[in-house]
């Protein structure tokens, strides 16, 4: 289902008609939660509905517009999501040059429309990645918070099929982006999941025992309570 602009906040509606002209992302898509900075934040304090796409940019992208009004539109829809951006306007054309070194997320309403984003991110040169948590660790009074900025590369053997299996599953179920490769007799499983993110457990002991495996595990975990 793709969610009108009607009912939305006159900005709302003038930053998804700005990045449709400037980048092609369909009008009807609804408004994401836009530069939305999890870099030392707590994610469990707060709550998003929907699907979230996390989003990076390292290092400095250059994009050549001779259209300086497009160039202006692209400018804003990148700055809108938290880039840092210049702009350079010589012989005839401008340049618009943007990077957002730091992982960033956006909310939207569900998987398809994430899937429409991570076109256009590819597009416009992002790292991005796009999980979802399990339901059923979504409920419960205790709060984990987790996150693995990095790609982690875990090498097992091929004969421990069953293993491997019940790795990538769990993996899944947290909301991490998984990679599963498997050749010459053994597996490589490599995964991240770069913004914060929370689950929840009947109870402290649960808690405490999950938070000792993801960090074994390569993430950051930490439980308060």
């Amino acid at each position: 289902m793709k969610t009108s602009l009607f009912g939305t906040s006159c900005w709302t509606a003038a930053w998804i008609a700005t990045l449709s002209v400037a980048i092609g992302l369909p009008v009807q898509a609804q408004q994401p939660q836009a530069g939305h900075d999890h870099a030392g934040h707590a994610h469990g304090a707060h709550e998003h509905g929907g699907e979230t796409l996390a989003y990076r940019l390292p290092q400095w992208k250059e994009m050549h517009f001779d259209d300086a009004q497009k160039a202006e539109q692209h400018l804003q829809a990148v700055q809108k999501l938290g880039c840092e951006v210049r702009k350079d306007s010589h012989a005839g054309h401008t340049d618009v040059v943007y990077r957002c070194p730091d992982w960033k997320s956006i909310n939207v309403a569900n998987h398809d429309l994430a899937h429409q984003w991570e076109g256009w991110m590819k597009t416009m040169g992002f790292d991005y990645s796009h999980g979802h948590v399990d339901a059923a660790l979504t409920q419960g009074p205790e709060s984990l918070e987790y996150r693995l900025t990095e790609w982690k590369t875990i090498h097992a053997e091929a004969t421990a099929a069953g293993d491997i299996t019940k790795l990538v599953a769990t993996l899944k179920s947290i909301g991490c982006e998984v990679r599963d490769e498997r050749h010459e007799g053994h597996a490589d499983i490599s995964y991240r999941s770069p913004i914060w993110r929370d689950i929840h457990f009947a109870n402290h002991q649960s808690a405490q025992q999950w938070q000792s495996w993801l960090q074994a595990n390569g993430f950051e975990a930490r439980h308060e309570h």
